[in-house]
């Protein structure tokens, strides 16, 4: 009995410190649970208040070379407000030879600026001559994020190794083509010369410009027939003007503004108007004498200087124009899109208040040479562009067709002519439904 008593007595306790136990696991099992609960609930609310502060994850960085010779100017920037550029590497010298080389890296992220970008001339004066008498360019590495989309060419490129092989075939024709085209330009050249030179010692009264002479527009005009341009232009009749063609009546012509083609070819359809273009385009080989007798007016955007003379001349042009003189074309956007909607008017144009010619244009070929720093892969992905793939790609493709649109003169209202801002504003309204209709023909 008394064996029995105890190990009935001894069970008891036993089960009880069992269950203790189990309670004891379970609670600390709860706990444990609870705890981690807490700890999870705790760590997503963190990443929530820290996604709140530091807002959503930066766009990726985009890689880009930007290449220019010794003659040339280089322009990098600036871009819109958000986009953030990083200079990583530069170099003035000569390619492939290191020995040759300056490393100008330091100096260029000095010289950077966000809000004005970078405007460089005169290499040799900033960095020293690294290789006399040789070929040189400066190279600058550099990568961006927060691309404008204004900036993004949308076109077909032609990528890959067999697709751009056979872009070769059309470059040596137009390596061809090229080479007589330059030279009937030239001629055209010296014939208009000669001739406009013999009609100003015979005539009287302010001399004729050899880009009046139909010699020089004509054989101009044949170098970009070979090139493949073939421009179709419609003009907008008003009533009670029996020539609408005549792009003579206002002293100034705006356009929108794609790419390099376009100072070109509307000088070439419109009898070689006088023409603002970026500070070096004079010293360009060949096309700077043409540029030269064309009266292009230079404009370095760095100095505010030249801004300064680039809005005196033309005041000046205004001031001393007369029906049936040669009118100045002017691209008020300042830089080249892609084409899709168009940019913000410069006031420039619009300043002196005079009546003006809108035109407006688009390229409808089958690669699209908008004129971007960046450009859309096959893929959709965002891929960088430059001077050299543009070239490959204008002498790859045969024809650059275009179609041209030239309003009526548009003759500012008296707050138009009191408010640049307000002229400017409505004349690109005026251009914008004309070009949206024109791409949807």
């Amino acid at each position: 009995m008394a064996s029995d008593a105890c190990d009935g007595a001894g069970q008891e306790p036993l089960t009880f410190a069992a269950g203790l136990e189990n309670d004891s696991l379970n609670a600390t099992d709860g706990l444990r649970k609870d705890s981690l609960n807490a700890t999870e609930g705790l760590r997503k609310e963190l990443e929530v208040s820290l996604e709140e502060r530091s807002g959503p994850q930066e766009a990726p960085w985009t890689w880009q070379a930007l290449e220019a010779s010794e003659w040339q100017a280089l322009c990098l920037g600036p871009f819109e407000a958000g986009a953030t550029c990083e200079i990583l590497h530069a170099w003035y010298g000569v390619p492939g030879d290191p020995g040759r080389q300056v490393n100008c890296t330091h100096w260029l992220r000095h010289a950077w600026n966000a809000a004005t970008g970078l405007r460089l001339t005169g290499f040799n004066r900033l960095f020293g001559d690294p290789a006399p008498l040789r070929a040189k360019r400066l190279v600058v590495e550099y990568r961006l994020r927060n691309v404008r989309s204004w900036d993004v060419s949308r076109g077909t490129y032609a990528e890959g190794g067999v697709r751009r092989l056979q872009l070769m075939p059309v470059i040596a024709a137009k390596t061809v083509t090229n080479f007589v085209g330059a030279t009937v330009a030239a001629s055209g050249y010296v014939v208009g010369k000669a001739l406009t030179a013999m009609s100003n010692s015979i005539a009287s009264g302010e001399p004729d410009s050899v880009a009046d002479s139909t010699a020089f527009q004509l054989g101009f005009s044949t170098w970009l027939r070979l090139n493949g341009i073939w421009p179709s232009v419609t003009y907008d009749e008003v009533a009670g003007d029996s020539a609408p063609w005549d792009m003579k009546q206002t002293p100034i012509i705006v356009s929108n503004h794609v790419c390099y083609l376009d100072g070109l070819v509307l000088a070439a359809v419109f009898g070689a108007p006088k023409i603002i273009a970026m500070k070096g385009t004079l010293n360009v080989p060949i096309l700077g004498v043409f540029a030269a007798e064309l009266g292009v007016i230079e404009v370095d955007r760095s100095n505010p200087c030249s801004r300064a003379a680039t809005r005196k001349a033309i005041e000046e042009h205004v001031e001393c124009w007369q029906p049936g003189r040669r009118p100045l074309l002017l691209f008020p956007e300042g830089t080249t899109s892609n084409g899709d909607s168009m940019l913000e008017f410069k006031k420039g144009a619009f300043a002196p208040g005079a009546p003006l010619r809108p035109v407006v244009m688009c390229y409808t070929g089958a690669w699209d040479p908008a004129t971007t720093n960046f450009r859309l892969s096959s893929n959709g992905d965002l891929a960088p562009t430059g001077d050299g793939e543009w070239c490959e790609q204008f002498l790859g493709h045969a024809m650059h067709s275009m179609q041209i649109r030239v309003l009526p003169p548009y003759v500012p209202s008296e707050a138009e002519r009191s408010n640049s801002e307000l002229f400017a504003a409505n004349v690109r309204q005026t251009m914008g439904r004309a070009q949206e209709q024109l791409r949807l023909e």
